[in-house]
């Protein structure tokens, strides 16, 4: 309906992705850790592997077969072959157990396993390799977006102007003489403001009865700025109107007197809607089937700079009074 603040958008979803993927990350490794299956004796732990090579001895010690003892040890390569009888042998000296280490040098002989083997190194796993240098990549990453987004804040409110607030007067009441439905009391009576360096400005308002039915919703946001830096420099506002019961948009580009003169300009923001150039005491009109809106501007000042005169608003206060289209109206539309 109104107008979106894209570097607000573009901001908030890299920070949204880089949070994700750095919460999302840790957070999936841990509860979701990755899991082996039809896993061969090979791939044990050095442990495990001695344990196994232990088995083995025994095994061959019983039956003295060493084409069967060979088929426990399918697939292993000679240093973890060597390794483990060297684990095996450790683990039984250490326990005191003679008949269990000459079982295992028994079995070496048979398989021709040497007794001397280089430890061996194990594979570290992919993820368990990338984990932390992803996570402190994604936590640089992060530091250095919120830093960028801070210092676009702390740059923009020391650009944008400072003034003291005031207490804006209540508005006096819409002269409904000057509308076709004579006698019948507004449905809303709105007044907005713009001021420089409010960069994401974009109000609405709802069109209700008194009951509280809603009809539509009207509002005014940006619409274009020209030049650079911050903060944006509005030339355009979009003053639209919203009818349920007409299921459209009418949109109106009220226009700064340089882009209402300059050609191209004014060519370029007619696509969005009829021209209008902004200036206190000429006020129009947006019509639907069964609302209308008065739109005048009661107060403008044009800001300073660099950039052509009475290119860009300093402050724009904008009226808009509601009504219901008179019941004629409404069929002639038809």
């Amino acid at each position: 309906m109104g107008l979106i603040d894209r570097r607000s958008l573009i901001i908030g979803l890299v920070v949204g992705l880089v949070v994700g993927i750095l919460l999302g990350m840790p957070l999936f490794w841990g509860l979701f850790p990755v899991e082996w299956t039809d896993a061969q004796t090979y791939d044990l732990s050095p442990e495990a592997r001695a344990q196994h090579m232990a088995l083995v001895a025994d095994s061959y010690k019983l039956d003295k077969d060493p084409e069967r003892a060979s088929t426990f040890l399918a697939g292993w390569g000679d240093t973890e072959k060597q390794q483990a009888v060297q684990d095996a042998k450790a683990t039984y000296e250490r326990e005191g157990r003679p008949d269990k280490v000459q079982a295992v040098d028994d079995l070496a002989l048979v398989l021709g396993i040497q007794e001397e083997a280089p430890p061996i190194e194990e594979p570290t796993g992919f993820f368990e390799k990338v984990r932390v240098p992803c996570l402190v990549f994604f936590v640089v990453l992060l530091v250095l977006v919120l830093g960028w987004i801070g210092l676009r804040v702390a740059l923009r409110q020391r650009s944008a102007p400072r003034a003291a607030p005031t207490a804006r007067p209540m508005p006096p009441p819409p002269r409904v003489d000057e509308w076709e439905g004579v006698g019948q009391p507004p449905l809303g009576h709105f007044f907005t403001t713009y001021q420089l360096g409010e960069d994401t400005y974009d109000e609405s308002f709802s069109i209700e009865t008194p009951m509280n039915e809603f009809l539509g919703e009207c509002g005014v946001g940006i619409s274009e700025t020209i030049g650079v830096g911050d903060p944006d420099k509005v030339t355009a506002f979009e003053v639209w109107l919203f009818d349920k019961s007409d299921i459209r948009t009418v949109t109106k580009v009220l226009m700064s007197e340089y882009a209402f003169q300059d050609d191209s300009l004014r060519t370029k923001l007619t696509s969005k809607g009829e021209a209008v150039l902004a200036q206190p005491g000429s006020p129009f009109t947006l019509e639907t089937s069964g609302l209308q809106v008065r739109v005048d501007v009661t107060e403008l000042a044009y800001g300073e700079g660099e950039l052509p005169p009475n290119s860009f608003f300093s402050k724009l206060t904008v009226e808009l009074v509601a009504m219901a289209k008179p019941a004629e109206s409404s069929v002639n539309a038809f």
